[in-house]
């Protein structure tokens, strides 16, 4: 796989790179562009981002695939090197995925080698 794979910026990048350009993130509800679809389509198209459907993971619950994409990150990183840009991909759906917590507690298990998964496998 070559290593200059465009990998999509999250939706908070896509945010806060919106911000520096000088845009309006958080519309006031009585602004005129709040009722424009045109306006409001194109923000979607360059704002929003969301994980791509995994068929290995067709289940409501995304525990087992934030889990998943999580130990693919760090496994990608181990293996490959860390600036090998397209783990950003796996870390980008675990983060849409996974709540905050989750995430903050595997690290801590991760820093002190608690973590229940192999990373050089």
């Amino acid at each position: 796989m070559p290593a200059n794979i465009e990998v999509p910026a999250t939706t908070n990048e896509r945010l806060q790179n919106h911000k520096e350009a000088g845009g309006e993130a958080l519309r006031h509800p009585e602004s005129a562009e709040w009722f424009n679809k045109e306006h409001n389509e194109k923000l979607k198209k360059e704002l929003l981002w969301a994980a791509p459907y995994d068929a290995r993971f067709p289940q409501v619950r995304k525990q087992r695939q934030c889990f998943a994409y999580y130990v693919d990150f760090h496994r990608c990183k181990e293996l490959m090197g860390e600036d090998y840009k397209p783990c950003k991909f796996f870390q980008n759906v675990y983060q849409d995925f996974c709540p905050k917590f989750w995430t903050e507690k595997w690290d801590d298990l991760v820093g002190e080698g608690r973590f229940p998964a192999k990373f050089d496998r």
